[in-house]
């Protein structure tokens, strides 16, 4: 559910229920002979960060329109070049920010 069907249960299950439900000691059974929240790890996203940068950078490269706005960019003498290859980066990562962001909707 999302948070904006939250405030209106909530909101009904405060008036209706007026407390917890007697369960006879079940939670106290159950709880102990549930098995321990595994951990997550944070290698996968960090290492499919570095390699989709690496692909990334590998894939773009080629361009040399790419190669001479960093050489500028890194040489502190910003030209259109320079310019030119970073909003072309810019637009790829917001391109792949939005199919993605779609993907996960479920929009088609």
């Amino acid at each position: 559910m999302s948070h904006s069907h939250d405030d209106p249960i909530e909101r009904l299950l405060h008036e209706h229920f007026a407390g917890a439900v007697p369960d006879d000691g079940f939670c106290d059974r159950v709880m102990p002979h549930l098995p321990v929240r595994r951990r997550h790890r944070a290698w996968p996203l960090w290492s499919g960060l570095a390699i989709g940068a690496l692909a990334g950078a590998a894939s773009l490269w080629s361009l040399p329109i790419l190669r001479t706005g960093l050489r500028d960019w890194l040489g502190a003498a910003p030209t259109t070049p320079a310019a030119l290859g970073l909003l072309l980066v810019l637009a790829a990562m917001s391109l792949l920010a939005m199919c993605w962001s779609l993907g996960e909707s479920g929009a088609r």
